[in-house]
């Protein structure tokens, strides 16, 4: 689910995000990853039924055609890539300019279910190997292999490691994970909230290479929680993943937001597991000047698509399109979200909100609502020792 924070885009929006050449092959300080950063990645429950799975967003394009509002400005999206993106924002800097499936969504087209994409199950005897984004045109080269045991399966929509430096020690991980659909939940029977494209993301904070906090977006806010209070399977923390809107929680179960009485709830469970590493493009990123670099491990990993200022889906739909309705303010279809620079990266506090807003971090989960997996809480105590982290009181 979206999520907008009107000053903060606005900011963005005025402003360029530099990319290094996609090209780039050298290993350098700046964009190094740490191994620990994939020690202590996030493990992805998606929901059993889910209808709407990740998707790459290389694919992504190649089903879309830009609008300046709801004005054609290309032909086709034949020509649209993830090294040419940020062109867009040539046409009124990319404010206005939206990403229009070229199918009709409600015939449920497979690009965007996604299916294909749903994470392997893996057992005993399989061995995968870390096969990151090594380019469009080249075969996968294989990083290393796993050892037993597998923690969850590999999904071929790579997810996006977005790695961020910052005062006294800290380095904020941020995963996000794509969907070309969003499925808006149900009120009263009524579906609200449906939209093109949907960016998620799970943030694993460390200070002096040691995990202190995870936060999970849900909708237009989140929870932040301590690393210790988090659940985890092994040292790995595991989030979960709603149905159909895919906003991420730290627990199983119905999450009521928004409307009294629970009229307004996501679902998650234990679905599919998803391991974000087996399939990632890693980046780093320098929030003093935006400077987005492509990581060590991922060199040829695409930049330039990072810098579009626009929306990734349709602008919702006008009122005389047969498929839009409306109802106390609320519409059927909405506008699709904007990309990853825009979820407050620079982010002094764990929390996504702006620095004024309050950020509660919750050191403890429901003990009803959290599996205890065997070797749970390897690494807590790496982490549960806070007394150093000058920016989060």
């Amino acid at each position: 689910m979206r999520y907008s924070t009107v000053v903060f885009s606005v900011l963005l929006l005025l402003s360029s995000t530099k990319a290094r050449p996609s090209t780039q092959k050298e290993s350098s300080p700046t964009n190094d990853i740490p191994q620990y950063v994939l020690d202590y990645a996030p493990l992805v429950h998606l929901y059993s039924g889910e209808k709407f799975w990740p998707c790459d967003i290389a694919e992504h394009l190649e089903h879309v055609t830009p609008y300046l509002n709801y004005t054609q400005i290309r032909a086709t999206s034949s020509n649209l890539n993830l090294t040419n993106l940020d062109q867009l924002n040539e046409y009124n800097r990319g404010r206005f300019v939206y990403l229009k499936s070229d199918d009709n969504v409600e015939a449920r087209p497979d690009w965007l279910e996604g299916e294909k994409n749903i994470p392997d199950i893996p057992d005993e005897t399989t061995q995968y190997q870390y096969s990151l984004y090594q380019g469009p045109q080249d075969q996968q080269q294989p990083l290393g292999t796993t050892s037993p045991p597998l923690l969850g399966g590999r999904s071929t929509a790579p997810a996006i490691l977005i790695l961020v430096h910052k005062p006294n020690n800290i380095i904020d991980a941020f995963w996000f994970f794509f969907y070309s659909y969003n499925l808006g939940n149900l009120v009263f029977n009524v579906r609200f909230g449906n939209h093109v494209g949907d960016w998620e993301h799970t943030l694993v904070r460390f200070q002096h290479g040691k995990p202190t906090h995870v936060f999970v977006s849900e909708h237009y806010f989140g929870q932040a929680y301590t690393y210790s209070a988090i659940e985890k399977i092994g040292k790995r923390p595991v989030v979960y993943s709603a149905e159909g809107t895919h906003a991420m929680y730290a627990t199983s179960g119905r999450h009521p937001y928004v409307l009294p009485l629970g009229l307004l709830h996501d679902e998650t469970d234990r679905g599919p597991l998803w391991d974000p590493v087996l399939n990632a493009m890693t980046y780093t990123y320098n929030y003093t000047n935006r400077e987005i670099e492509a990581g060590a491990l991922t060199p040829k990993a695409p930049t330039e698509w990072f810098g579009y200022n626009g929306h990734w889906g349709d602008k919702v739909y006008p009122l005389d399109d047969g498929r839009q309705y409306q109802f106390a303010g609320q519409y059927h279809y909405v506008t699709g979200p904007l990309g990853p620079r825009f979820k407050n990266l620079g982010r002094r506090k764990v929390c996504q909100g702006r620095e004024r807003d309050p950020c509660v971090v919750h050191d403890w989960l429901p003990p009803e609502q959290v599996r205890v997996w065997e070797g749970m809480g390897d690494g807590e105590e790496e982490g549960e020792n806070e007394d150093n982290d000058d920016e989060l009181r």
